[in-house]
């Protein structure tokens, strides 16, 4: 989790040397605070329980407004039934398309809004927990993961926007019954929008 926080500090003085505003393809770079739902093995509701940490994603949208996106994704918790701590980081790539409301003036780069929807793929790393393997438990495990979702990005000034986000977010880590957490996101932050 600190690594991730350090990463995102250290990329946002690189936001400076972003390519000019009056620049054809939209980017984005997005910092957001993310809580993540998911839960034991079981049906009880008593089972589920609440990962916290940050997301960092840049997107490129080339072609009216579709594009590409990276997303690197650190949760993590603590204390689990006393004994059970998982940190947890997911490395995603995919698609996004973006649908911008316009411009407040006739500046490129300041949109009123956009709304995105995007899919990505890509691998999670846990560390720190419990993971069944063969008839051992070991505290790391990676596998693969998949995430659908999307955002709403709104203009508060210049081409600094408040973000939200919700995602559908599946690992396929081992856990001793379907090795397959189905998780729900919501993250809340900050963009910054360069291009027109």
């Amino acid at each position: 989790m600190r690594r991730i926080a350090t990463l995102a500090l250290l990329l946002l003085p690189l936001a400076a040397f972003l390519p000019a505003a009056h620049a054809q393809a939209p980017m984005d770079l997005g910092l957001t605070y993310t809580q993540m739902r998911t839960k034991f093995v079981g049906g009880s509701s008593t089972d589920n329980f609440y990962m916290r940490g940050a997301t960092v994603d840049y997107a490129y949208s080339p072609f009216h407004g579709i594009g590409m996106v990276v997303s690197l994704n650190g949760m993590a918790v603590t204390n689990l039934r006393t004994e059970i701590d998982i940190h947890q980081s997911s490395y995603l790539g995919g698609g996004r398309y973006t649908y911008s409301f316009g411009h407040i003036s006739p500046t490129v780069w300041s949109r009123r809004a956009s709304i995105f929807g995007e899919g990505l793929v890509g691998i999670t790393h846990a560390t720190a927990g419990l993971y069944p393997k063969g008839e051992t438990l070991t505290s790391n495990a990676t596998n693969f993961s998949y995430s659908l979702g999307g955002g709403v990005n709104y203009n508060l000034y210049h081409r600094f926007e408040l973000r939200v986000m919700a995602h559908y977010f599946v690992t396929d880590l081992p856990n001793g019954g379907t090795n397959q957490q189905r998780d729900i996101q919501a993250s809340a932050g900050v963009n910054w929008h360069f291009g027109n």
